[in-house]
């Protein structure tokens, strides 16, 4: 991941990247798959939202993301899914959605050492680097505050932005944002042969349903993620734990 402003200590830093698990018990697929990334130390953790689609399946995430032992420390934001579950079959026809406990959940996750950023940031220095971490809540249900999760951001530190739905990008205003990372669209999760993503369940129409493109003149990163909504499938979207190496360009020192 080249970035011209990266300060020479970040160079080579790596950050793991997790999205939409949804996991529902410990037979989720998407689980499976976290697990098998235990111990492979990157030196940050980004969990990008929709994690637990069930809260009794909250620890077993929190569990794995945990093994997956990132050096400088994990950070999590929550997804629209995280929020809100669809209704159970015993709830009269009136309930559309179920809300989550958000306290038990952010508790879960803590205890495992994983970092809750919801519009708030946290700051580290690392080879004699400033790097500002900064989480925005969704902004599926308009839940993001770019402003209240920045507030005391230096604009001249390196800042790494994470959320779950690439919307709340246009709404970052005048902060820094050096890389935005999401997750949310899946890719179009199922995608026709020769043809785009017919779904990404953003508002704003994004350059690609996945990838490293400009939105709103951000630099933005959004993962395919590996869990699934709906349909138990993907197709020519491919699930997807990506690792990002920053890579620094240029010589300025800021």
């Amino acid at each position: 991941m080249p970035l011209p402003r990266l300060p020479r200590g970040l160079d080579g830093l790596t950050v793991q990247v997790v999205s939409d698990l949804h996991v529902r018990s410990s037979r989720t697929p998407s689980l499976t798959a976290l697990r098998r990334l235990a111990g492979t130390r990157p030196d940050f953790l980004f969990a990008c939202g929709d994690l637990s689609d069930q809260v009794d399946a909250a620890p077993l995430v929190a569990e794995a993301l945990a093994a997956i032992e990132p050096v400088h420390g994990a950070y999590a934001v929550w997804g629209n899914h995280d929020l809100f579950v669809s209704r159970a079959a015993t709830d009269p026809a009136w309930i559309g959605y179920r809300t989550q406990p958000l306290g038990f959940m952010r508790q879960v996750f803590q205890a495992q050492g994983i970092s809750m950023l919801n519009n708030a940031h946290a700051r580290h220095r690392i080879g004699g680097a400033e790097l500002a971490i900064v989480g925005i809540g969704d902004a599926t249900h308009r839940g993001d505050d770019a402003a209240r999760a920045c507030d005391g951001v230096d604009e001249d530190v390196f800042t790494l932005v994470l959320t779950h739905n690439p919307d709340a990008v246009p709404r970052l205003g005048r902060a820094r944002a050096d890389l935005v990372v999401c997750g949310h669209t899946h890719g179009g999760q199922i995608v026709p042969p020769l043809m785009t993503a017919p779904m990404t369940s953003t508002r704003s129409p994004l350059p690609r349903p996945s990838g490293l493109m400009h939105i709103d003149g951000r630099l933005v990163f959004i993962t395919r993620g590996v869990g699934t909504v709906g349909i138990p499938m993907r197709v020519n979207a491919p699930a997807e734990v990506p690792r990002l190496t920053l890579v620094r360009i240029g010589e300025p020192d800021q």
